[in-house]
C-alpha cells in the first residue's frame, strides 16, 4: 500500500497482550473516526432511500467502490496491492468502514474515510487470520473496531484515537475459530465457528456463543445446528440472528455437502436459544444482512455443482420466506425480464423495499442490480471489479 493511503500519524502505538475487561471499553456512544448523520430538516417522515452504496472489492482491484443511489458514477477507494488484501466482508457506518485481510493477505485491518477517500492500517498479530471487522462503541474520545482471529482463538481490539494512533488489545480463550464480534449493553459478545480454520477449515463440532460480561466468568452457549467455517450475527433489539454457512467438503469431486447453513435465534436477555431455522436442502451458505424495510436477506448457494447464488428474505422474529418468490421455492424472483432470471450475492434492502446485490461477470467485472419489491431489475451499474460485499449508507 502506498504512503499516501498510510498516513505517518497512523502508526500502530502500543501492542500488548492482555485479557481487557469489557467494562473499560463500552459505556460511551462516542465514534470520533465516523461522521455523524444529521437532520435534512425535512419533515417528511416515509421510507426514503439510502444515501448511496458502498461495495467491496475483495480481489484484483482491492478497493471500496462508492455508487449514488442513481447514476452510474462511481467512486473508487483503494485498499492496496491485489496480493496484501483478500477481505470478503465489511462494515460501514456513516463515512467510515473497515474490512481485514486474512493470513494468506497479511493479517491487516483497513479503515476507510469514506468522505477523504483516506485509508488507514493497523497490523493485526502475524498468522493470526483476522475474519471481518466490526465498528463497535468506544469509549473516551476513541473508536473502537472489533476483529476475530481466527487462527489465534482471540478477538483483536482496535482502539483508535481521532488522530488515527491506535492501541491494540487482545482477549484471548475465545473457541477455536472466532468469527464475529459483537457488543450487547455492557457485554462484549463472539461467535466462534469451532472450526478447524487453521488448516481444512472443516467444522469440529456445534458453533458457540461466547458472552464476556463486565465481570465473573465467561458465558458459553452451545449453538446445535449450526456447522462450518463461517458464521455472521445480526442484532435486533434483544435477539441475536446467528447465521452459519454450513459444512462441505471439498477434498474431491463432486463436492459433498455435510450439513446445509441454518440460522440460531439466541435471546441475549436470557441468554437462551429459541430456536433454529435450516437453510432449504441442499443448499450451502448463509450470508445474512438485515434490510432497512425490516427482512432479514441471506444469500446462498443453490447447490455445490452450478453455485447458483439465490436469495431469500426472511420476516423477523419467525424467519419465514417472504416476497415475490420462484414457484414452490424460498427464494426470490430476481428477473430482467418474464423469461431472463437473475442470480446475485450480498443482497440488502433500503427502506423502499428495493433489494441491492451485485453480480460479478465476465473477467471478474462487478456490477450493481436493484430490484424493485416485485423482483423487478430496476438499476444495473458497473461497480469495480471483484465484488464480495455492499452496504448501504
Amino acid at each position: 500500500m502506498s504512503d499516501r493511503h498510510s498516513p505517518a500519524s497512523f502508526q500502530l502505538r502500543t501492542a500488548r497482550t492482555s485479557r481487557l475487561a469489557p467494562r473499560h471499553l463500552i459505556p460511551t456512544l462516542v465514534f470520533p473516526l465516523l461522521t455523524a448523520c444529521g437532520s435534512d430538516g425535512s419533515t417528511d417522515s416515509g421510507p426514503r432511500p439510502s444515501r448511496g452504496v458502498a461495495v467491496l472489492d475483495g480481489f484484483i482491484q482491492p478497493s471500496i467502490t462508492l455508487l449514488a443511489d442513481s447514476g452510474t458514477t462511481s467512486q473508487r477507494i483503494v485498499l492496496g496491492a491485489p496480493n496484501e488484501f483478500d477481505g470478503g466482508s465489511l462494515d460501514v457506518r456513516n463515512d467510515s468502514a473497515v474490512a481485514a485481510s486474512s493470513r494468506g493477505a497479511g493479517d491487516v485491518l483497513y479503515i476507510a474515510d469514506l468522505g477523504s477517500a483516506v485509508v488507514r492500517r493497523v497490523q493485526m498479530p502475524a498468522q493470526s487470520n483476522p475474519a471481518r471487522a466490526r465498528l463497535l462503541r468506544g469509549t473516551g474520545g476513541r473508536a473502537l473496531i472489533g476483529v476475530p482471529l481466527r487462527d489465534s482463538s482471540a478477538v483483536a481490539l482496535a482502539s483508535v484515537s481521532a488522530l488515527g494512533q491506535a492501541t491494540l488489545e487482545i482477549l484471548r480463550d475465545l473457541g477455536s475459530c472466532p468469527t464475529d464480534v459483537f457488543q450487547y449493553g455492557n457485554e462484549l459478545w463472539v461467535v466462534d465457528a469451532n472450526a478447524t480454520c487453521r488448516t481444512t477449515y472443516r467444522a469440529a463440532g456445534p458453533m458457540r456463543l461466547i458472552r464476556i460480561p463486565a465481570s465473573g466468568a465467561r458465558q458459553i452457549i452451545t449453538l446445535d445446528g449450526l456447522r462450518g467455517s463461517d458464521a455472521s450475527v445480526t442484532i435486533v433489539g434483544d435477539v441475536a440472528y446467528i447465521a452459519a454457512g454450513g459444512d462441505a467438503d471439498f477434498s474431491g469431486f463432486p463436492f459433498t455437502l455435510v450439513t446445509g447453513g441454518a440460522i440460531a435465534r439466541v435471546d441475549l436477555r436470557t441468554r437462551t436459544v429459541l430456536g433454529t431455522k435450516a437453510m432449504p436442502t441442499g443448499t450451502y451458505g448463509a450470508s445474512a444482512r438485515l434490510g432497512a424495510d425490516g427482512l432479514l436477506h441471506v444469500t446462498l448457494f443453490e447447490n455445490l455443482s452450478t453455485f447458483t447464488n439465490r436469495v431469500i428474505s426472511y420476516t423477523l422474529p419467525e424467519l419465514t420466506p417472504s416476497g415475490v418468490r420462484e414457484t414452490g421455492l424460498d427464494w426470490r424472483q430476481l428477473r430482467r425480464s418474464a423469461t431472463e432470471p437473475l442470480s446475485c450475492s450480498s443482497a440488502v434492502s433500503d427502506a423502499l423495499g428495493r433489494l441491492h446485490c451485485i453480480q460479478n461477470r465476465t473477467g471478474s467485472a462487478t456490477f450493481l442490480l436493484v430490484f424493485a419489491p416485485d423482483g423487478t431489475l430496476v438499476r444495473e451499474v458497473a461497480a469495480g471489479q471483484g465484488g464480495v460485499d455492499l452496504r448501504l449508507r
